[in-house]
This record gives C-alpha cells, structure tokens and sequence, in this order.
C-alpha cells in the first residue's frame, strides 16, 4: 500500500487529519506532519525522516501539500530528487484526502495515487447556491 503523509502551514494537516479520521475512520500508513515556527532546517529534518520512514515501510510515499512554493511542498520536493518513488500534490483539500486514501490498496503505484488525488481534489470543489422556494425552507435534521 503507498504510505501517505499530509504537511502544511500551522495545523492545517493536523486538522485535515482529523477530519479524515472522523469521516473515514483511523487510516493505515498514514502520517501528518505540521510545519510550525521551528524554521525550515528542523522541519527538513522532520519531513525528511517521515518521507523516508514510509518508503522504507511501504516502498513509495505520496506527500500532500497545502499550496506550491510553500516550505512544506518545497522540502518534499527536494525529496523527490534522490527518492524517485515519491510523489507531492499541493493544494491539498478534504475530498482529495479522502478519496486518495480510501482508494488505495496494493496494485496502486504512488503516481496513480496522486493523479486520482488531484482529479478528485478539483471534483471536490463546487459554488452553489440556493435560489428560490428552497431557500426558504427550514433545514432538516441533518442541517441539510
């Protein structure tokens, strides 16, 4: 199976780790690795041996990113250089995570992982809006 780790700014992927454990249940090879104020020397050294621990263990890795140019996507993709089996998404929101996850299982290369993610990640995101006699309908009991 490809080991999975999402990284960004503050808390974003612990929160989007949350999220996903809440949804989906506790995922397997799966890691979330946040990038606080420690700098980028010491969170190099953090993404670095979560990266290499999960190609150890599952032979490939896909690291989820919040967007491109940050710190977090910029050390995992100075990881791709001598770590060809992994790869990065950026731009990472809730639906690519979990149909990215869910979908895994072990004919998935790491490649393949990310190109579902990233369709899905662009599916994931809609503008809707309420027009007319539904908009003025109270919401059931689930909020919907």
């Amino acid at each position: 199976m490809v080991g999975c780790i999402v990284t960004g700014h503050g808390d974003f992927a612990l929160g989007l780790s949350s999220a996903l454990e809440m949804i989906a249940g506790p995922q397997e090879e799966f890691r979330a690795v946040p990038f606080h104020e420690e700098g980028a020397g010491e969170y190099a050294k953090k993404i670095s041996d979560a990266v290499r621990d999960m190609v150890d263990r599952d032979g490939s890795c896909v690291v989820f990113c919040d967007l491109v140019g940050g710190t977090p996507f910029n050390q995992s993709m100075m990881l791709t250089g001598e770590l060809p089996q992994v790869q990065v998404v950026a731009g990472t929101n809730l639906p690519m995570l979990l149909e990215g996850l869910m979908s895994r299982d072990d004919s998935m290369t790491a490649e393949g992982l990310a190109a579902l993610a990233q369709e899905s990640g662009r599916s994931g995101v809609a503008h809707l809006s309420v027009t007319g006699a539904a908009a003025d309908e109270e919401p059931g009991e689930d909020g919907i």
